[in-house]
């Protein structure tokens, strides 16, 4: 499938192709709608920074019981 891009004017219910495409366009079409006027693409959100690790201070875990054997965690099953 071939894009062609143009902008034109809607006069009426006419939208004027402009003389260098008239050759290209084939039978069948589909047809997509952008409002020139308005932006197309929405601004990025901005990204909230990461949390510090003076956040996560009242985050108090007991490790000292935890098991960690480095060849189970690296096994694949």
């Amino acid at each position: 499938m071939s894009v062609i891009q143009f902008e034109s004017v809607v006069e009426g219910n006419i939208i004027r192709i402009p003389e260098e495409y008239i050759n290209q366009i084939p039978d069948k079409v589909t047809v997509i709608f952008a409002d020139k006027n308005s932006p197309q693409f929405r601004p990025k959100a901005k990204k909230e920074k990461p949390a510090s690790i003076e956040e996560f201070s009242d985050l108090k875990l007991d490790t000292s019981n935890w098991k960690f054997d480095r060849e189970e965690a690296n096994e694949r099953h």
